[in-house]
């Protein structure tokens, strides 16, 4: 008896590693194409799901504010040489699309990765505290206007790994692939004052696709 349960069980975890084994790769690595509007007066979504906060920098720099207090140090430096910029951040879940890709037209100015917690990505508002404290890559980048914004790829508890494809001073066009994450994740961006914002929380966003934000 023993002996038959031992079979069932191998076989179970078999089937299940395998099943993982083809997820993984032909489904959670899929890269499908888009309908990208190739206008660079638009921003569109670098990521794939729900936008799961929108905060403008009057919020974040409020040294009152819950999430300045906690990660002062992180926002100063995301804000820095910012005026009047919004947060908006995009959750992912192990069923969507996780390479991201470039919003607009624009080139790579800056870059560092920082190492830190993997905090649960889903949490919003006062809890949000993965968005600054998990382990993330920050790129920086200006458009041919020079109006800036970043794309932060944020890891979480199952996505240990950040994979990021641009160097210093590369050249991109809307739509090209800027990096990807392994695994349920946050992509956060930061916008100046040239962009308005054209979503809302709780909105469900397409990569390549859905407008974000527009050029002033």
């Amino acid at each position: 008896m023993i002996k038959e349960i031992l079979i069932v069980l191998n076989l179970v975890i078999a089937f299940l590693l395998i099943g993982f084994v083809l997820y993984y790769r032909f489904y959670f690595l899929r890269n499908p194409s888009r309908k990208v509007p190739h206008d660079d007066k638009l921003f569109v979504s670098p990521a794939n799901w729900k936008i799961i906060a929108i905060i403008r920098q009057k919020d974040l720099k409020n040294k009152n504010f819950e999430l300045y207090k906690e990660n002062d140090v992180v926002i100063d430096d995301w804000t820095d040489w910012f005026t009047w910029a919004t947060l908006v951040s995009i959750m992912m879940t192990p069923f969507d699309v996780h390479f991201q890709k470039a919003p607009t037209n624009a080139t790579l100015i800056g870059q560092n990765y920082e190492e830190g917690y993997f905090y649960n990505a889903m949490k919003t508002k006062k809890w949000m505290r993965s968005t600054f404290q998990n382990e993330y890559n920050n790129m920086l980048f200006w458009t041919d206007e020079w109006y800036r914004f970043r794309v932060i790829q944020i890891a979480w508890f199952f996505a240990r790994r950040i994979v990021p494809y641009l160097h210093l001073q590369d050249e991109v066009r809307q739509g090209d692939p800027i990096g990807h994450i392994k695994f349920w994740s946050q992509v956060s961006v930061i916008l100046d004052k040239n962009f308005k914002v054209m979503v809302n929380v709780g909105d469900k966003v397409v990569d390549w696709e859905t407008v974000l934000a527009v050029k002033k």
